[in-house]
């Protein structure tokens, strides 16, 4: 029974499942917000505070595994390790304090993997697709036709690097920008603007936004799936959320504690990406990273292939 372990820059978290015939079937999830990229988008290293709230969360993820006496395991890490400059003392910490080998995907393995977990689950299945993953240090893009990769970037922002920017709306306009500027060198902007294309959002941020909505008091992953959110509906959220301090907002059905501090500015940005690629409904998958690192490494086929 396989498991893997995602250390991204917001959440810290640990999933045990079976994959049978590509079929996922899950058998433990937990997961622990820990902030490590807070202050890395400013100084370029993990805090101590951060650091060791993350690895109090991964020795009692290595005490599950060993207790369950698991063998097949990933442990991956995503942007706050790409740049944070003490990010060799932190693997070297988990190392010693947990046993737990950790390695860090590129920002293009990240979202190649990312849309591989989410493609497995979206009922139909799009036949053209924008997918995108709000982290917290970075966003991931990527572009499919047919089963067909087109594109797929890893972009330095998150809801931890908004929150920590003087300026958000500046930092949400320059990738924007930048985007914009890549799809046109690879012939898809203005296409994907078009309804033909599916946008599709996953991650804890678009989760927590469609839990939110639906007011889900007990998380339920296989009614998040597939769930549709309305511009209309993001702008009256950001509403609700924009007077309320932390505590309140966590106190809403569908966020839970740690993500208080960050939702504000996650539905911002994810209000900016459709203002951006002219949709007003996107499609939210629950499945994301994690369940793409299971089908890359322990599955029989690819979802995606190259384009030709």
């Amino acid at each position: 029974m396989p498991a893997v372990i995602d250390v991204g820059s917001h959440t810290i978290r640990l999933l045990i499942a079976d994959l049978v015939d590509e079929s996922l079937t899950v058998h433990s999830y937990r997961h622990v917000v820990t902030h490590l990229g807070r202050g890395v988008a400013e100084h370029h290293e993990l805090s101590d505070e951060a650091m060791e709230a993350t690895l109090v969360a991964l020795e009692s993820f290595s005490a599950t595994l060993t207790k369950l006496n698991q063998k097949q395991l990933r442990v991956v890490g995503t942007e706050a390790l790409r740049v944070a400059q003490n990010r060799d003392l932190f693997i070297d910490h988990v190392k010693q304090r947990t046993g737990l080998n950790l390695e860090i995907l590129n920002g293009g393995e990240e979202a190649l993997t990312m849309a591989q977990g989410v493609l497995h689950v979206l009922r139909p299945s799009p036949h053209k697709a924008i997918i995108f993953d709000i982290g917290g240090a970075s966003t991931e893009f990527v572009c499919v036709d047919e089963g067909k990769l087109l594109f797929h970037r890893s972009y330095p922002i998150g809801v931890v690097s908004l929150c920590d920017s003087t300026d958000s709306q500046a930092l949400m306009e320059r990738c924007g920008y930048v985007l914009q500027e890549d799809l046109k060198a690879c012939g898809l902007w203005p296409d994907v603007c078009l309804n033909e294309w599916a946008l599709v959002g996953t991650a804890g941020t678009v989760t927590t936004l469609a839990a939110t909505q639906m007011g889900m008091t007990l998380y339920r992953p296989e009614e998040i799936n597939n769930f549709t959110l309305h511009k209309e509906q993001l702008e009256t959220l950001s509403q609700r959320l924009a007077p309320l301090s932390c505590e309140e907002r966590e106190r809403l059905p569908g966020i839970e504690s740690g993500r208080g501090e960050t939702i504000f500015a996650g539905v911002l940005f994810v209000r900016f990406i459709l203002s951006l690629l002219q949709h007003s409904e996107m499609t939210v998958s629950d499945a994301g990273l994690m369940q793409g690192v299971f089908w890359s490494t322990w599955g029989q086929r690819p979802v995606l292939s190259a384009a030709d």
